[in-house]
This record gives structure tokens, C-alpha cells and sequence, in this order.
């Protein structure tokens, strides 16, 4: 935890804290029935400051913040998951606009060991099965056999770098992505070939999609929405 998320949950503690206490000793006569959702609160808002991931605290905080509207009557119960996909969807349209422009394939996503990975049977193939919500996680298979995987990512960023891979020819990435974006890293001498559908959400390839001779080819089929992809 970082200076500044110590300072700001500190100050948001304390004022909880004194703010709870003269409200119980009389001193105040402040109406708290919705105190219960400072516990939503405080704790995303120290995250927003110290998390490198925003976009988990920012929901939370404001799924806290509408509870508390709506404990006190300001918010109706009955449209209460109205503003939630409102919220979703501010959120994480800033967040694609902002990953579009810089990448995803950042140092901000996660490593993670590809020899943890699940793997299950398809068509004599072992295919890797990757899931990411509301975060970036990076895959990294340079040395490894990659025969496929099946890839979702809801409210999340995954990066597969398949640079340097014993790609199988003719490879699958079923991918299913909604709120989200991929990108996909590949050796120029790798063919890729797209079949996704979108919906709100792009596609763009700076691969080769013709094979030349002793090329390998990767096929990308699934579905993408409100989200992006991109292939290097």
C-alpha cells in the first residue's frame, strides 16, 4: 500500500470512525441507515490509489456509492441495476478508449506461467483454457507447444504471446470476449486467419491472412462485444 492510499484510507477510517461515534453518543443526529455500505466504500476507494487495475475499485466504488443513494432514497430500488450497466459501461468505455490508444499488451498486465494452465481434449489436441475477469493477465508461450485455446474475457485485457511458440498448424483460438479487449502477438512468418463476430467492437490484423510456402496457419473464430482485438 502506497503513501497515498494509506492517507486516503486513513482520513476515510477516521471520519467513519468519528462521524459513527457522535451519531451513537447523541452529540449528532444524523440518519445512517445506509452505513453498512462504507464497507463497500472505504475499501475500493483505497484500492482506486493502490490498485494498478482501476477499474475493479471504480465499479466497486460506485456500486457502494448507488447503494448508499438508494438505501437513503434517493436512487430507486426497482432501476438500482439500471445504473449498474450504466456504471459498467462508463467505466469500461473509458477504459477500452484508453487501451486502444496505449495497448494492451502493457507492462501493467500479469504474467502468468502457461504450464498452469487447464488443458482439455479437442479433437486429439490439447487445448489451453484461459479466463479473465476484471483484470490484464499476459501469456507468454515462447518455447512451449500451442496447439489452441479457448480464451473469455469479461471485463478484462488478455494478452497471448505466441511469439517464439511451436504453433500446431492449423491452431484454434476460440475466443469470447464482452466488456474487454485481446491482443494476440504472433512471428511474421504465422498466418492468421479471422472468423470473429463483433458487435460494438473491432477487429484489426496486421498479420499476413494468405499462407506462404512452409507457413503455419492460426485460426481466431468466436465472438467480441463492446470490446477490441487486436493481431500483431
Amino acid at each position: 500500500m502506497n503513501k497515498t492510499s494509506r492517507v486516503v484510507g486513513g482520513v476515510a477510517l477516521l471520519a467513519f470512525g468519528i462521524g459513527w461515534g457522535l451519531v451513537l453518543t447523541g452529540l449528532v443526529n444524523i440518519k445512517l441507515d445506509g452505513w453498512w455500505t462504507f464497507l463497500i466504500i472505504i475499501p475500493c476507494l483505497v484500492a482506486l490509489f493502490s490498485s494498478k487495475h482501476k477499474n475493479g475499485p471504480l465499479i466497486g466504488l460506485g456500486v457502494g456509492v448507488l447503494l448508499l443513494l438508494a438505501t437513503l432514497g434517493i436512487v430507486n430500488w426497482d432501476d438500482f441495476w439500471k445504473y449498474i450497466i450504466c456504471l459498467v459501461a462508463v467505466v469500461w468505455g473509458i477504459s477500452l478508449i484508453f487501451a486502444r490508444k496505449s495497448g494492451i499488451y502493457t507492462k501493467h498486465a500479469d504474467p502468468h506461467t502457461v504450464n498452469e494452465l487447464k488443458k482439455f481434449d479437442q479433437d486429439g489436441r490439447q487445448v489451453h483454457q484461459i479466463s479473465v475477469s476484471f483484470g490484464k493477465q499476459l501469456y507468454e508461450f515462447a518455447g512451449q507447444q500451442f496447439e489452441g485455446a479457448k480464451v473469455e474475457s469479461h471485463f478484462g485485457f488478455v494478452a497471448l504471446d505466441l511469439r517464439g511458440a511451436d504453433i500446431f498448424d492449423g491452431a484454434i483460438v476460440d475466443i469470447d470476449c464482452s466488456f474487454g479487449g485481446m491482443e494476440i502477438r504472433v512471428d511474421k512468418d504465422i498466418c492468421v486467419k479471422t472468423a470473429i463476430e463483433t458487435s460494438f467492437a473491432g477487429v484489426e490484423s496486421q498479420c499476413d491472412s494468405l499462407p506462404t510456402p512452409g507457413s503455419k496457419t492460426l485460426y481466431l473464430k468466436g465472438t467480441c462485444a463492446f470490446g477490441g482485438i487486436e493481431i500483431k
